[in-house]
């Protein structure tokens, strides 16, 4: 089987991310098709792989500032050639599933979300946006959205990395997912034997993280807490936090590692698409604080593997931090919890899916090659 993978753009080191390396060391073979590829802003994994990029590419010599591109990645997408294949997996939070295949390709999309930027409540376009750009973000967006909304009708088959993401895809889009969640890589992390005296939080630093809210009960708290990523809110967040709260920007892996071994607990603050972070400070036998909504609510086990908080404010984060340090925590069970999203097990259940939808497509393409065949006419012999 000939399999493709597309991903909206290697730029960053984050879950989705991570999800594409997963789906290459199940598919090491295939290409890996995008708008946009920074080696030094991303996994080395990929410095390995077979990564074609689009036009864009020669445009965008900024990790940084590849959203001011984003009108164009529609189109950079459609204009894509996928020929060749047998399934095309498309993993994406923005752009990728736009991808149009040839007659007789299965495409599987992989869906973190629809995109938040179209379709989020509260994401911010015009606040990110460079100010010259903003008298025409609400008209630019509306042509997007009906774009986008198009285009969503066109893969065969959707994937949701978990079941608010397959709410998310029904509303927007009209389309049906199957939940498989995305993998942990567990083995990566371990459990060190002393903890340090900080929390941590490991987020791309964009509105709808809500990392705000973890840095203002932190600051008011007095106590210690490391913030993990880069992105367009680093310079406000900055601004707001106290002398307790530490920026890191962008680590390498042994850091990250490092970083969860050793803190005393992982902050959450915004809603998740599936809440892979508080998987991995599991994985490292730490527990995770997350606000009591959507992915979160799927990973972690309240009381067991850390502690759900709600309303989305500073004072119930910090009386969720309080109850968290009252309660006994064990590293071996909670490694465990873990162990049960590992990469094997998300690698059998897409393999599984892959070949039955590439089969389901196969069964199709023959069904309408056999409706449109002309009709036999039966001829006549002519009499000499």
């Amino acid at each position: 089987m000939k399999v493709a993978i597309v991903h909206d753009y290697l730029v960053n080191k984050g879950g989705a991310e991570r999800v594409v390396e997963s789906l290459h060391r199940l598919y090491p073979d295939a290409p890996i098709y995008t708008s946009l590829y920074h080696p030094d802003a991303t996994y080395e994994s990929f410095r390995g792989a077979d990564v074609r990029t689009s036009p864009l590419q020669k445009y965008s010599s900024d990790p940084a500032a590849f959203r001011r591109l984003l009108p164009l990645f529609g189109r950079a997408f459609r204009n894509m050639k996928l020929d060749g294949y047998d399934v095309v997996i498309s993993s994406s939070a923005g752009f990728a599933h736009r991808v149009r295949v040839p007659r007789g390709t299965c495409h599987v999309v992989y869906s973190y979300s629809p995109p938040r930027f179209l379709w989020g409540p509260d994401y911010d376009v015009a606040g990110v946006a460079p100010r010259w750009a903003r008298p025409v973000v609400p008209t630019v967006l509306a042509a997007m959205r009906r774009s986008d909304k198009r285009a969503a009708h066109n893969p065969h088959f959707y994937l949701a990395v978990s079941a608010i993401a397959a709410e998310r895809l029904r509303a927007v889009y009209g389309r049906t997912a199957t939940v498989i969640h995305p993998p942990v890589a567990v083995d990566r992390f371990h459990i060190a034997p002393v903890t340090g005296d900080y929390y941590l939080i490991v987020a791309r630093l964009l509105p709808h993280r809500n990392v705000e809210l973890a840095v203002r009960a932190f600051t008011k708290m007095g106590r210690k807490l490391v913030v993990v990523g880069d992105g367009p809110m680093r310079e406000s967040l900055e601004a707001a936090a106290g002398p307790s709260v530490k920026f890191r920007g962008s680590v390498d892996e042994k850091t990250l590692i490092d970083l969860y071994s050793r803190c005393r607990g992982l902050i959450v603050p915004g809603e998740e698409d599936f809440g892979l972070t508080p998987l991995e400070a599991n994985a490292s036998g730490r527990p995770a604080i997350a606000l009591r909504a959507a992915g979160a609510m799927e990973t972690l086990i309240d009381g067991v593997t850390g502690i759900h908080f709600a309303p989305a404010t500073p004072a119930a984060l910090a009386m969720a931090v309080e109850h968290a340090e009252r309660t006994t925590f064990d590293p071996v069970a909670l490694r465990a919890h873990a162990d049960s999203f590992a990469e094997t097990v998300f690698h059998g259940r897409v393999r599984a899916f892959v070949e039955r939808s590439t089969e389901s497509c196969l069964t199709c393409a023959r069904h309408r090659r056999r409706a449109t065949r002309p009709a036999l006419v039966p001829v006549r012999e002519v009499e000499a």
